[in-house]
This record gives C-alpha cells, structure tokens and sequence, in this order.
C-alpha cells in the first residue's frame, strides 16, 4: 500500500507559529530550512517533515524519527533506522505532497501547479513522440503538466532523479520503462490547479490521508 497526503502552502505562519512548528524538529533539520530565504520554500520543507511524519506512521506503524534523515549519491533522502520504507516528497506554489509505502522498493511523488508555459522552452526534455503530441494539442498547459508529472514522478521512482536524461524517458504509454524496468504511473486527484503523479513498481493499492 502507498500512502499520500498532502498540505495546503498559501499562506505564511507568523513567527510565533514557525517557532512553535519547528521546535519539535532535529537540529540539523531546523538549520536546513533556515537556510530558505524565501518562506514558501521554508514552510514546504517544514510540511514536508510534518506529511513524511504522518504518511510514515500510516506505512509504518511507528512515527519517523527524522534524525535518521540521510540523503544517497543522488541526493534522495531515506530513513536511516527505516530501511523498508521509502518515501518521496514535492512541492509547487501553494501545495506540498508526500508518498511512502513499505517493501515495494522506492516510489516518486510529483505535483506542479498548472500554468501557462511555452512548451517550445522545454522541447529538450521530452520524447520526439511526446513533444510532437503537445505540440498538436491547441491548449497545451494542462496536457504538459500532466506528461512531465508522469515524468519526474518516475525519475524519482527510479532513484536518480535528474542525474537521468528526461528526454530518453517515454511517457505516453500506460507503464513506462526506465533501464528496462517498468513503473506504473497514477493520476492524483490534488484539484483542479494541480497535476500530479505516483510512480512505483506497482500502483494498484493507494491511499490518501484524509
């Protein structure tokens, strides 16, 4: 089973809420947002730790203690004391999102709030096959958002992130195969200004958190 929850980040905690919210943290966690200058970016990492937290216990049985927090070669954080859980983490304007799930290997979350774009900015990302599809659609916004949350969500999946070339990825099928193995791919229902994705090996079972 893959748990998902999600938190709402428009609006910015006044100083007496922020200390309250990130005294409970480890040290060297609350150093890590500190380093934010902006407080959206700040408030996603904190809310981020507050969903891995309670995703965590719902996987799990037991709350993570995030001192265990490290981070691989590639960056990707995991639990050092919880090596059959994996989890991932993203955030867009207004909205945080966090997956985990054990013993089903590693899974990618990916939201983005949808937009306008020129998709002629990030031809270099997509399939030939994929960039001839957006470029066929005469309102291309929400169809983009939708591909490159399938995209990212499996590079997550994979484990190495953008250290992968996203270009040699093929989004359009139903399971999509990334050195030859196949991760299924699910829609998230986050609203109707989000699009968003999970991608594990399997995504037959998934549970949002009220």
């Amino acid at each position: 089973m893959i748990y998902l929850a999600s938190h709402c980040n428009d609006t910015e905690l006044a100083v007496d809420a922020w200390a309250e919210a990130v005294a409970w943290l480890p040290a060297r966690v609350r150093e890590g947002l500190s380093g934010y200058w902006r407080w959206q970016d700040r408030q996603a990492g904190l809310y981020g730790k507050l969903l891995l937290r309670r995703v965590g216990q719902a996987a799990t049985g037991r709350v993570p203690d995030l001192s265990q927090l490290r981070t691989d070669t590639y960056q990707r954080p995991s639990l050092a004391d919880m090596p059959d859980f994996d989890f991932n983490i993203s955030h867009t304007a207004g909205l945080v999102v966090c997956g985990g799930a054990t013993g089903m290997g590693r899974l990618g979350v990916d939201v983005e709030r949808i937009g306008a774009v020129d998709i002629t900015e990030f031809r270099r990302v997509f399939t030939e096959g994929e960039y001839a599809y957006l470029s066929g659609l005469d309102e291309p916004a929400a169809e983009f958002f939708r591909l490159w949350t399938r995209k990212e969500a499996v590079m997550k999946a994979d484990g190495r992130g953008f250290y992968l070339d996203p270009s040699g990825i093929d989004c359009l099928s139903e399971r999509v195969s990334v050195g030859g193995v196949g991760y299924g791919v699910m829609p998230l229902d986050l609203g109707n200004a989000y699009a968003a994705h999970v991608a594990a090996r399997s995504v037959e079972a998934v549970c949002m958190l009220g």
